[in-house]
């Protein structure tokens, strides 16, 4: 098991305006340490009581980083409900690519309306790491996406990106409609490709689905957008009701 009390402490907020969620900085932390070899395949992580009483959170903002490094692969829960580092926790991050939106694309049912909150944040070191060109602290946009069919939730995307794509964009933070029509529709028209890992995992208190029955499946897509001159345009989580959605694939032999 790792050794909980070398972990480093939660670092201080860029200012007042410039907030980013303990859970994301946990996150953060753990994520390093697996990039770092500091931490392995197979080894233990200490239990969430255990680390909110190190860093002075709740169990429950302790639980949301551990779901959150579960969703993204990184560890896997054993069936004792330990947290191991997962075996492939760095492996296989490239794959399946579209270049239209899943959650509105890929669901049986017409999605009929899209709800969006827009603010600005800086960017963690795990968007850091898989945008390639941003530092953590880096003032970002994020975006939160909710897709409905007949006033049920569908799904749910987070999309974070540059916050210079506001002013070569012309786009406006407070024009609601514009934001949504380039988050859910004018990334997906100026991508080239997309690196994009799927995951499926049992609903919880955590999911960003109103509305979803405790274990019901709810689909993970994690993607990177790329653009035409193969730079990173945003990174993405979808999460998309497991019973609403379906996917095809064309595979062929790697020889």
């Amino acid at each position: 098991m790792m050794d909980f009390n070398r972990l480093p402490l939660l670092g201080e907020d860029i200012s007042e305006n410039l907030v980013m969620p303990n859970y994301v900085k946990i996150y953060d932390i753990i994520f390093n340490l697996i990039v770092e070899g500091v931490i392995k395949a197979g080894d233990v992580v200490p239990s969430e009581n255990k680390l909110a009483d190190y860093w002075k959170v709740s169990r429950g903002t302790v639980r949301m980083a551990m779901r959150k490094l579960e969703e993204d692969g990184y560890i896997n829960k054993t069936q004792g409900k330990q947290a191991v580092v997962a075996t492939h926790a760095l492996q296989y991050k490239d794959g399946f690519q579209w270049l239209f939106n899943p959650c509105i694309e890929n669901c049986v049912d017409a999605i009929d309306e899209i709800r969006i909150s827009v603010q600005y944040q800086p960017c963690g070191v795990y968007v850091a790491h898989e945008l390639g060109y941003k530092k953590p602290g880096d003032l970002m946009v994020f975006t939160s996406t909710d897709y409905f069919s007949n006033g049920r939730h569908m799904a749910n995307t987070v999309t974070i990106f540059d916050a210079e794509h506001i002013e070569k964009f012309q786009l406006d933070m407070k024009d609601t409609e514009k934001m949504k029509e380039f988050s859910t529709y004018g990334l997906y028209r100026l991508a080239k490709r997309a690196k994009t890992v799927f995951n499926v995992l049992n609903a919880d208190a955590d999911s960003y689905i109103t509305g979803v029955n405790k274990n019901e499946p709810v689909i993970i897509v994690e993607e990177i957008l790329v653009d035409e001159g193969d730079r990173q345009l945003s990174y993405a989580k979808h999460q998309l009701l497991g019973s609403k959605y379906r996917f095809s694939m064309e595979r062929k032999s790697h020889l």
